[in-house]
């Protein structure tokens, strides 16, 4: 296949509402039909059913139905049927840290041999670990989720503030100061807006990685070091003392999340993925490198080193019969490949999950601001196996108690927040 194939125009999004788990092959056809799960994103559906397209018209025996559904519809639907192993779709758009509940459980099927040796030789650890359990390996991996090494800057900001991007996290500092501007109590722009649900978590993770620290030693949490306790009171003072920027982020006290106050001019640095830079083009109408930019982000201490969660991966019911996974997996095998695979992540503005297919050059070109990531994702370590989600809402809620006076020291808060995320470990 060659990769000029994926750059034609797009195609219209579809709604295929087939009957939840019911598209089992006739047994008068010779066509074996699959239901495909997503959820609602346009570039990432647009992908999903150009690749489909693709692989019908080689596999015309297999028929690809999708049925895409609102994010917090989709968790739901998604989780729900896993749990009680009936109905579903037969292949599932899958979070990696969903697979932690259900791999052990018999409701995902163990990917075929083939698949995964491809997955431990050619994709980053960091990408599957949350799709691997008792050796065996229950999803591939899309991505490589990354959300911290990078941040996009507000152009005009900073030339209004006669400053440049920050490359040392006293640089951050500094900037993030120089850029706010407040007006009373009321944040008129934020300087450095990290305070969001990822964020907070991954950029403390990080700061203690950096320093030669860690967090996680086999399945137990330890906050009582004195990197972690470092990073914790460097970060809360952001918002307490240097006031760059506020709780809302957490608190829900704004319309828009940060990197869309940057995108209207009211933020000038925000760590995120690059996954937020689309909707800067497409839904602000700004212009990339002459409105905003991505750069990379500092790091707190001498070492790059960040954690990372398993992102979008394919997984497939365990439930549906052998015909069935084998169309399912016969589709798996021929979307990773590498030039499909470097599509659908171009696509989705994403960091790819295979190496190889990470540092293409292809990838620069079409994604010029993923420059920033894909020289430190070697750096990246598996967060942990462990529930993400619940993860960042310890964090999240400590973090906020903190800064807010509720927690009197940094020590009180890290043991604290051994004590409660400890209770996540499985």
């Amino acid at each position: 296949m060659k990769i000029n194939k994926f750059l034609g125009g797009v195609l219209s999004l579809s709604l295929l509402l087939s009957a939840c788990g019911t598209s089992s092959s006739d047994s008068n056809s010779d066509v074996t039909e699959l239901t495909f799960w997503g959820h609602q994103n346009v570039p990432w559906n647009d992908s999903y059913e150009k690749i489909a397209k693709e692989f019908e018209s080689e596999n015309p025996d297999i028929k690809i139905n999708f049925e895409f559904f609102p994010y917090d519809q989709f968790e739901s639907k998604v989780q729900t049927s896993l749990m009680s192993k009936e109905g579903g779709a037969d292949i599932y758009e899958m979070w990696g840290g969903w697979a932690i509940d259900f791999a052990s459980t018999d409701a995902l099927a163990q990917i075929p041999d083939n698949l995964s040796e491809e997955v431990r030789n050619e994709m980053y650890p960091s990408t599957y670990g949350a799709l691997e359990y008792d050796g065996k390996i229950y999803g591939m991996p899309m991505e490589f989720n990354i959300e911290y090494g990078g941040m996009i800057i507000n152009n005009h900001i900073f030339e209004e503030k006669g400053v440049t991007a920050p490359t040392t996290w006293e640089e951050l500092v500094d900037v993030a100061k120089k850029c706010t501007v407040k007006e009373g109590e009321t944040f008129e722009i934020k300087g450095f807006d990290f305070v969001n649900w990822d964020s907070v978590p991954y950029t403390f993770l990080s700061m203690i990685l950096s320093q030669g620290g860690s967090y996680l030693s086999e399945k137990t949490f330890d906050f009582n070091t004195p990197e972690a306790i470092q990073s914790w009171e460097a970060l809360a003072a952001l918002v307490r003392d240097d006031q760059v920027t506020d709780l809302t982020g957490l608190t829900g006290g704004e319309e828009l999340e940060g990197y869309q106050q940057l995108y209207a001019n009211r933020v000038a640095m925000v760590p995120r993925g690059p996954w937020a830079i689309s909707e800067g083009v497409q839904s602000f109408g700004l212009e990339y490198g002459k409105d905003f930019t991505y750069v990379s982000m500092p790091f707190y201490g001498q070492q790059q080193k960040f954690a990372n969660e398993t992102g979008w991966s394919l997984s497939v019911n365990n439930s549906i019969d052998d015909k069935k996974k084998e169309a399912a997996f016969k589709f798996m095998d021929y979307f990773f490949q590498d030039d499909v695979i470097l599509q659908h992540n171009i696509s989705c503005t994403q960091i790819p999950a295979k190496k190889a297919v990470a540092q293409n050059s292809e990838l620069l070109e079409s994604m010029p601001y993923a420059e920033p990531l894909v020289k430190i994702l070697e750096n990246g370590q598996f967060i942990g196996y462990f529930n993400t989600d619940q993860f960042k809402e310890k964090v999240n809620t400590i973090f906020q108690q903190y800064v807010n006076g509720d927690i009197s020291t940094a020590e009180e808060a890290m043991s604290k927040l051994t004590d409660e995320c400890n209770s996540i470990i499985k």
